[in-house]
């Protein structure tokens, strides 16, 4: 008995010394395991998903994503729309920077001349189009106060379009439309997304960078909603291999993780269900071609390449039914505002006949035994893609086309596609918002950069002009298909796949809400307490996070009734 409650005493005293130096609730560290390492953290700078999910973090715009991803008033408290669609008028929400200072409307239209400045070469400035003056102003054929965006007080701002946009919601939410820090841009130039320099109005703000190793953002205590931010620090770490990924997340080093490796659905199924998830969503992936590269500049070599791939085969035999579901449009299903008729040229034909064709096309265009084409695939480098480009390359040899692959890092590979240098390549596309235009405003002509194919049509850009200038819903959705339509028969790309998204998410991760957009904005997640001991966020066991789990939880074995009944006993 004597040894028992010495025991105990002990134990009271360890932890009364223990309780002084960790605090009563433990900070929540979130680790999202992100795709790749991002290109910029400037709203203007960046290029794609994994910049989205850091930026859209740090900085709200008019509009900003609801749990479920959909459009909610963000910066702004309230919108007014004109009867003709025309103007939009919105009440910017009390609220500050991250350094105190007062977020205005003039921070939105700094901003958005910014964006349209031709001095900034901003990729993605196209997509805010629709904005009154804007692809003029881009251009540089007028200057960049004739820009429809006004701020006639330092709360209103008014946005004028040329023509409706039911959609603007939507797009409002993507970081091309997020204000900008005037007083800290203009003193830093292109240092201002440093870590010390950067501030947001967002619910994190930047703490550090440390480049190909993590993100650390941490809360904004001054946002505008910090109450109801459960999570005091988020990491994004680039993970490009999904395979290296999920070991990561086995051993908890990732809470979250943007995709599994499908080589791993049979053990995800049967171990850890409920975390592995798939669910469809708004995105294609689709095989570029360099149109304005010889022998691609010929349809026929286009065609042929896309009817020799067996997409089912590769989703069957490579993928094992769980990859997506095959594509026979530019546009996925769901995609809102459009006549969605037209398909890929070769729908219908079985796979025999499609060989044959692609033979003959080849044919005509001067390769053959003889002759064969020789050309370069190029993909990033992730197991699950090369997987399907190997299965690929045996497809193209089927029918005469020697095609050598190549595999970069996701940076490197649309830098690649930016500046068309590659011959045919992977591509893949997630909607910023649920409307046509989205996806085909791609390969409009004045798209530059990230229309990879290079490709101009007169007619296809026409439509999508008249699309632009259509009030009427129903008839702008047939103008949109047509569209559609012209450019499958160009086949400038092939399309390939609806993929399903399937990110890991630990049970404890609380609130994430599977949508078609692929966002879950951090501030809306929670977590409940980690099961057992825990490495802290660098990646070394050690320090009070990687303690105290495991402390209290041998404290709380010694406490257990067996442990009391033991005690006494002894």
């Amino acid at each position: 008995m004597r040894e028992g409650r010495v025991l105990l005493t002990a134990l009271l005293a360890a932890a009364a010394m223990l309780s002084v130096a960790i605090p009563a609730e433990a900070e929540k560290i979130l680790r999202r395991g992100n795709l790749a390492e991002p290109y910029s953290l400037d709203p203007q700078r960046a290029t794609g998903t994994p910049e989205n999910n850091i930026i859209g973090d740090l900085i709200m715009g008019l509009y900003t994503e609801a749990a479920d991803a959909k459009p909610i008033l963000g910066a702004a408290e309230s919108v007014k729309t004109s009867d003709d669609g025309l103007t939009w008028t919105f009440k910017i929400r009390d609220h500050t920077w991250s350094d105190g200072t007062l977020v205005t409307a003039d921070d939105f239209v700094f901003s958005l001349r910014r964006e349209m400045n031709p001095a900034t070469a901003a990729q993605y400035a196209n997509v805010l189009y629709p904005i009154k003056n804007a692809e003029k102003v881009n251009k540089g054929t007028l200057p960049l106060d004739q820009l429809g965006v006004h701020a006639p007080d330092p709360q209103t701002l008014i946005i004028e379009l040329e023509n409706p946009a039911p959609f603007l919601p939507e797009l409002l939410t993507h970081y091309t439309a997020f204000p900008l820090p005037q007083h800290v841009v203009e003193k830093y130039a292109s240092d201002w997304t440093k870590p010390g320099n950067m501030i947001s109005n967002g619910p994190y703000v930047l703490a550090e960078w440390r480049p190909h190793d993590h993100v650390k953002l941490v809360k904004n205590p001054k946002f505008w909603d910090a109450a109801n931010v459960k999570i005091d620090e988020v990491y994004f770490y680039p993970t490009d291999n999904d395979e290296a990924a999920l070991k990561r997340f086995r051993t908890d080093e990732l809470d979250t993780q943007e995709q599994w490796p499908l080589n791993e659905h049979k053990w995800l199924q049967q171990h850890i269900p409920n975390e592995a998830r798939s669910y469809t969503a708004l995105n294609v992936t689709f095989t570029s071609f360099n149109v304005n590269r010889k022998p691609l500049d010929d349809v026929r070599v286009r065609r042929a390449l896309a009817e020799a791939v067996d997409r089912q085969a590769i989703e069957r035999d490579v993928y094992g039914h769980v990859y997506g579901v095959e594509a026979l449009s530019i546009l996925p299903p769901g995609t809102a505002n459009v006549d969605q008729s037209a398909q890929v040229l070769w729908v219908g034909m079985t796979m025999e006949q499609r060989k044959a064709d692609a033979k003959k096309l080849l044919a005509a265009a001067g390769f053959g035994p003889g002759h064969p084409l020789h050309l370069t695939y190029d993909y990033v480098q992730n197991p699950d893609v090369k997987r399907a480009a190997v299965a690929m390359q045996a497809m193209w040899k089927d029918v005469g086309a020697d095609i050598e692959l190549a595999a970069t890092e996701f940076k490197v590979h649309y830098k690649l596609l930016e500046t068309h240098n590659y011959d045919l390549a992977q591509t893949a596309w997630v909607f910023d918002y649920n409307d046509a235009k989205n996806m085909l405003f791609l390969f409009v002509s004045s798209t530059v950069e990230m229309n990879y194919p290079g490709y101009k049509n007169p007619v296809f850009d026409k439509l999508m002009a008249r699309a632009d200038s259509e009030k009427d819903v129903a008839t702008r959705g047939k103008l949109l298909g047509q569209a559609a339509g012209v450019i499958m028969n160009d086949v400038p790309f092939a399309p390939n796949f609806y993929p399903y998204l399937r990110p890991l998410v630990k049970s404890y991760v609380l609130n994430w809400v599977n949508n078609p957009r692929d966002i879950n904005r951090t501030r809306w997640l929670d977590m409940e307490s980690k099961p057992g001991p825990q490495q802290n966020v660098a990646g070394t066991s050690g320090g009070a996070t990687a303690s105290e789990g495991g402390f209290w939880s041998w404290l709380g074995s010694w406490f257990s009734p067996e442990a009391w009944s033991r005690w006494w006993k002894s």
